[in-house]
């Protein structure tokens, strides 16, 4: 049962788009749009200067997470197909990992680039409930070299870079917790430690990291998005019984303006923060 909470949402919030079927992946493109996926339609939009979805382009599946490497490549994480995708210049949707040692992907959900390039994306859609679906993140090299990043996580969803890009954070979903991996000098998973739990059923989905070390943490499970401080306290919980975050970015002037997905509502708010979004793709690639 859902706690009941008194209504709290940020100053100045307010809808960007309406009406989509099963909004989520939001990411800042390189030409200063918002674009996002209808995960309803197996469709990637970005929003238009008259606050209409325009069209980028259908997957064939299910979309879900959204990514922008450093070179404006547009990164697909499609549970439908089964794989990550790429569009490439013409506009056209290529398969750019489907597979790690000769097994198919379950379901990849979200991703994120380290600052080396690589990409990090969760595949938690593997075995059927009632098991917790202990699942894999996988790290994906630009030639398109698939390798295990970590493992045994309870239904890893959200993943996204610390401030100092040293480090990654994971929304273990079905645990309900936030947790941090470092990365070690061959790039794999180390030193797992639990950042925050959450309240069941918080079920933390996506996120996106500000300057501060401070983590924005979508909790459909609560209609509310966190905000955890470095050491995992609450610094803020935005909550609101009309909507059902999903996932979340930075965008606009200066990545001080934040983007919120709600499944419920099909809507997308924004809002904005007091501090800056780390912009990952211009982070040294110590890594």
């Amino acid at each position: 049962m859902t706690p009941q909470l008194p209504e709290n949402l940020p100053d100045q919030v307010q809808v960007v788009a309406s009406g989509i079927d099963v909004p989520e992946g939001p990411a800042w493109g390189p030409d200063g749009s918002l674009y996002f996926v209808s995960a309803g339609e197996g469709r990637v939009y970005r929003l238009g200067a008259d606050g209409q979805p325009v069209k980028v382009v259908d997957t064939g599946g299910r979309p879900n997470g959204l990514a922008f490497s450093a070179d404006g490549t547009l990164f697909i994480a499609d549970a439908g197909m089964q794989a990550i995708l790429r569009l490439d210049a013409s506009g056209d949707i290529e398969v750019f990992a489907d597979s790690h040692e000769s097994m198919r992907f379950g379901g990849p959900n979200d991703l994120a680039f380290l600052p080396n390039g690589d990409l990090l994306f969760t595949d938690p859609a593997r075995t059927p409930l009632p098991d917790p679906a202990i699942s894999p993140i996988f790290r994906v090299k630009p030639n398109g070299e698939v390798s295990l990043f970590a493992g045994d996580i309870a239904y890893p969803n959200g993943v996204d870079v610390t401030a100092d890009g040293k480090g990654v954070f994971v929304a273990e979903m079905r645990a309900h917790r936030l947790v941090r991996f470092g990365i070690d000098a061959a790039g794999n998973a180390v030193d797992e430690k639990l950042v925050r739990r959450f309240h069941d059923p918080a079920s933390p989905d996506g996120m996106a990291v500000d300057v501060e070390g401070r983590v924005f943490v979508s909790l459909p499970g609560l209609q509310s998005l966190a905000l955890v401080g470095p050491g995992g306290e609450l610094a803020e919980l935005y909550y609101s019984p009309k909507w059902r975050p999903s996932n979340v970015t930075f965008g606009g002037a200066g990545l001080r303006t934040v983007f919120v997905t709600s499944e419920s509502d099909g809507s997308i708010y924004s809002f904005r923060h007091t501090s800056a979004g780390v912009d990952l793709l211009h982070l040294p690639a110590s890594v």
